[in-house]
């Protein structure tokens, strides 16, 4: 078919119906046929075919994992995506929702950290030894391993069901140095807790006992003692030869601070007291400090040779309060483990109680 336009002069016929028509006509007066020209079809270019499609992809992703509610699959389980810990919101914030988490499943929770430890026998240990150790009675570690008696081998891993004196910070265990201790006549646990810097609680739990008052000269009780230094546990190995002694010293006498000291809250506190003697290697100073109202911490026990110890300011109270601390001085001897675990005993008699108030 010719679309040229018709040369002037020649005859112009419609293309559809064939009739002759006027050079200027528009349409055939005979069929109606439109008699101009169609204009040029455009051009598809691909550059703008792939924008298009892009963004379509776009549009269909954001539907199927932005707009879409997760759908549980066959099995009833939900998606959910991995991701890695987020970072810690404030404190008034609600916790941020997973977008693929189903609502109707709780969040999960880390599972408890089971309250016990494996301990590996060495030769030469026995399991009241072990038992004495970690502060448990002997027939808690039986049943915790179907053991029917006492006969363990080095090499046997033993699970230890770890008492409530047992401190826990962030997922983990701080387990208290646990002591043997022979109570003498007119022993009481507060006596004994402040005389070897630990808590009446913690001998309570260590050895089960329903009430303080049921103490009896001769018993044998567990002592836990918190952070006690490597170097005091090494005096008592250093002791294995060394005879067995129970003699005491006099008491400490305490020189400062004096009797109800007051003292600036942003000074330190400097402690100190008369030697009783040359101390032998399995002796030491237990200095003792506590807050009289129970509102303040409590500085750890401080095991030394020596006789002064400076306390830091990090313990005064804040500006505008004040808080009355009490502290004794006391000598302990430290015995080697001899099969049942290491002995503690008093080395001398118990020095006054004094207290001082940071202001």
């Amino acid at each position: 078919m010719d679309m040229h336009p018709a040369s002037p002069g020649s005859t112009r016929r419609c293309p559809n119906c064939g009739t002759r028509v006027a050079q200027q006509a528009d349409v055939c007066y005979f069929c109606g046929h439109s008699l101009q020209e169609p204009s040029p079809r455009p051009r598809v270019r691909w550059l703008d075919l792939g924008l298009v499609l892009i963004a379509l992809l776009v549009v269909f992703t954001w539907w199927q994992f932005g707009a879409r509610s997760p759908q549980a699959n066959g099995q009833g389980r939900t998606l959910a995506s991995a991701s890695p810990d987020p970072p810690e919101a404030p404190a008034d914030a609600s916790p941020a929702q997973d977008p693929m988490a189903d609502p109707r499943t709780p969040p999960a929770t880390p599972p408890p950290v089971p309250r016990e430890i494996v301990h590996k026998v060495q030769a030469g240990e026995t399991l009241i030894g072990i038992a004495s150790r970690y502060g448990v009675p002997v027939e808690t570690i039986r049943e915790a391993n179907g053991l029917e008696d006492d006969l363990i081998r080095a090499g046997d891993e033993l699970r230890i069901p770890l008492p409530a004196s047992v401190l826990e910070s962030n997922g983990r265990f701080t387990l208290p140095t646990v002591f043997r201790y022979t109570v003498q006549p007119g022993d009481t646990l507060v006596g004994l807790a402040i005389h070897f810097g630990t808590q009446v609680d913690a001998i309570l739990a260590a050895n089960e006992l329903p009430s303080p008052d049921l103490l009896r000269p001769g018993q044998v009780l567990r002592i836990p003692v918190d952070q006690v230094p490597a170097q005091v546990l090494a005096s008592s190995e250093a002791a294995r030869e060394l005879e067995r002694s129970l003699s005491t010293y006099a008491a400490p006498e305490l020189l400062t601070p004096i009797a109800e000291a007051q003292i600036p809250r942003n000074q330190d506190v400097l402690f100190t007291w008369l030697s009783v003697d040359l101390l032998a290697d399995n002796e030491w100073y237990i200095l003792r400090i506590w807050p009289v109202e129970g509102l303040h911490p409590t500085p750890a026990a401080v095991w030394t040779k020596g006789t002064s110890y400076r306390l830091g300011r990090e313990f005064a109270p804040r500006p505008g309060t004040q808080a009355t601390y009490a502290w004794q001085v006391n000598v302990v001897r430290v015995w080697p483990d001899r099969g049942q675990g290491r002995e503690i005993e008093r080395a001398s008699q118990p020095s006054d109680i004094r207290t001082f108030t940071w202001q």
